[in-house]
């Protein structure tokens, strides 16, 4: 009598699917996990601007330009700040960790094209407000001058 040593093919295809479902289950927690970083880096990055917002206050000079295309209805893009003469000019620093996969539902500000991305509201330090996209949530949060953060 002949012995076969090997795997029926059954027994691979059973083995292919089980390994096939564990990835996948690994895949799906890591992507919660990938919404969860980008959101702490979202957040981390506003506080950071808002703590630049405080500083320029406490400087005395809280009536000052937040940046040259900032305004108090429409708002702007913090990348756009980059003329700006104080501390402000460090806003452009910061970028939103979203890729080109990520939904970042509607506009923050109407006058914005993509909601992906840190948007400034407000004439000077005292009024500014800075919104961002919180995938986590799906909506719109923002921040102001004194780190009180909203959801809107």
């Amino acid at each position: 009598m002949k012995q076969n040593k090997g795997f029926t093919l059954i027994e691979l295809l059973v083995v292919i699917a089980i390994i096939g479902l564990l990835s996948t289950m690994a895949v799906v927690s890591l992507n919660s996990a990938r919404v969860k970083a980008r959101d702490a880096k979202r957040l981390s990055d506003v506080k950071q601007m808002s703590n630049i917002l405080s500083i320029v206050a406490t400087e005395g000079t809280s009536t000052a330009s937040i940046c040259s295309a900032a305004s108090a209805s429409g708002g702007t893009a913090a990348s756009a700040c980059t003329s700006s003469s104080n501390e402000m000019s460090q806003f452009s620093r910061f970028a939103d960790p979203s890729g080109t996969s990520t939904n970042c539902g509607t506009s923050v500000v109407s006058t914005q094209s993509t909601a992906c991305g840190y948007t400034i509201q407000g004439t000077n330090v005292e009024d500014a407000t800075i919104y961002f996209w919180s995938e986590e949530g799906g909506s719109v949060k923002s921040i102001d001058a004194n780190g009180v953060i909203t959801g809107t």
